[in-house]
C-alpha cells in the first residue's frame, strides 16, 4: 500500500507540472497510463497486468494521435513561410566601382578633395545570380550613391558604350631571357546583359556605366554605391560597396584610330597609350 501511495503522490505531482504546457487528450494520455500502472501494481496478478497493458495501449494512443494532429496543424498553416522558399530571390553583388574626374568630357585632376565642380564617370562591376527554379527577367537597373551622411543621389546610366573604354591592368610576363616584367594592359569590359532573363543558378557579370554631378571625390570614395535590381514580378534586390572607392580609378577611354605615343600625364588619364615595361 505505501508503494501505491507514493506511486500515486508522483502521479499527481507530474500531472500538476506538466498541466500548463500539455493539451487535454495528451494529459489525458498521461492519466491513462499512470493509472495502469498503479492498478497493476496494486491488484497483481494476471488481471493485473492485463488491466495495466489495457491502459498502457490506451494512453499511448491518446498521446500520438494528439501529436499527429498538433503536426497537422501546424503543416496547414498558410502564414508560415515555407522553409524551400529563397529569402533572396536574386542575389546582387557590386564587386568593384571606379569613378573617373572630369570636366567638359576630359579628365580633369583632383586638386581638392572637397571640390564639387567635377562630373564623374562611374563603372561598377556587377554581379546576378538567381537562387529559384523559374526564368526571371531584369526590368529595372538602378545605381545610387549613398554619401556618409545619409543622403542619397540616383545617377544617370550611359547604356551601350562601353566599347569606348578600357580597364587597366598589371600583367606579370616574362622575356625570351627570362626576365620579369610588369606591363600596363587594357581589357575590354562587357556590359551586364538586362534583356535576356536570368536562368535559375546561373551567375551573370557584366559592367554598368552612370554618370553623377555636384559630387566631391570624398562623398564619391567614402559613400556606398547600391544597386537596385527589379525583376519580372515586381520584386527588388539591392546590392551595395562600400568605400572606399577608386578614384581617379583605372577605366580609361579607347580610341581604336588613334595611334600616336604620348607621355606624361595624359598617357595615365586617356589610356591611349601603353606604359613602358618595368623589370622586376
Amino acid at each position: 500500500m505505501a508503494l501505491a501511495w507514493e506511486s500515486n503522490y508522483t502521479l499527481t505531482t507530474l500531472i500538476h507540472s506538466l498541466w500548463g504546457g500539455m493539451s487535454k487528450p495528451e494529459l489525458w494520455g498521461l492519466i491513462v497510463l499512470g493509472a495502469g500502472a498503479v492498478v497493476g501494481l496494486v491488484s497483481g496478478g494476471p488481471a493485473g497486468l492485463v488491466l495495466a497493458a489495457v491502459c498502457l495501449v490506451v494512453g499511448l494512443v491518446l498521446f500520438v494521435a494528439s501529436e499527429a494532429m498538433g503536426t497537422k496543424r501546424k503543416g496547414v498553416n498558410p502564414s508560415t513561410p515555407s522553409s524551400t522558399e529563397p529569402t533572396a530571390p536574386v542575389l546582387v553583388l557590386v564587386k568593384e566601382v571606379h569613378a573617373r574626374p572630369q570636366r567638359g568630357n576630359k579628365f580633369q585632376e583632383i586638386s581638392d578633395p572637397d571640390q564639387a565642380d567635377l562630373e564623374f564617370e562611374v563603372f561598377a562591376n556587377c554581379w546576378l545570380v538567381n537562387a529559384t527554379d523559374e526564368l526571371l527577367g531584369i526590368t529595372e537597373l538602378e545605381l545610387c550613391l549613398r554619401k556618409a551622411e545619409g543622403s542619397t543621389m540616383v545617377l544617370q546610366r550611359t547604356p551601350g558604350d562601353l566599347a569606348n573604354w578600357r580597364l587597366g591592368r598589371l600583367k606579370d610576363e616574362l622575356d625570351s631571357w627570362g626576365v620579369r616584367y610588369l606591363q600596363a594592359a587594357q581589357e575590354q569590359i562587357s556590359e551586364l546583359d538586362s534583356r535576356a532573363a536570368l536562368q535559375g543558378g546561373v551567375a551573370r557579370e557584366g559592367w554598368l556605366h552612370y554618370q553623377v554631378q555636384n559630387v566631391t571625390p570624398t562623398e564619391i570614395t567614402n559613400g556606398s554605391f547600391e544597386l537596385s535590381v527589379k525583376d519580372s514580378r515586381g520584386r527588388t534586390h539591392i546590392g551595395s560597396a562600400k568605400g572606399p572607392h577608386q578614384v581617379p580609378g583605372r577605366v580609361w577611354p579607347f580610341r581604336p584610330e588613334s595611334r600616336r605615343v604620348t607621355t606624361g600625364a595624359e598617357d595615365t588619364s586617356q589610356g591611349e597609350a601603353t606604359s613602358p615595361r618595368t623589370a622586376t
